[in-house]
């Protein structure tokens, strides 16, 4: 949510996403500039996302943005172009 929450970001770094992957046996396909959203997409709608907010809660800086992580926005956000 936060990389993806501001446009200024550059696009995620490609070759070192599908490395990383390779590294931990990816069975999927590589990554490309047209799939990466899709596939995160598709992890967020498998995810135990209480789990996720609960385990990435102590990491925000201000508590009160827990209630901004929810599975429907972080689908929106990467389902924007």
């Amino acid at each position: 949510m936060w990389y993806l929450s501001d446009r200024r970001w550059p696009a995620p770094n490609l070759i070192l996403l599908n490395n990383a992957l390779r590294q931990t046996e990816w069975k999927g396909s590589e990554m490309t500039e047209g799939t990466w959203r899709n596939e995160i997409a598709a992890r967020l709608e498998q995810m135990d996302f209480e789990r996720a907010v609960t385990d990435v809660r102590p990491f925000l800086e201000r508590p009160q943005d827990a209630s901004l992580l929810t599975r429907e926005n972080l689908l929106d956000l990467v389902r924007e172009k």
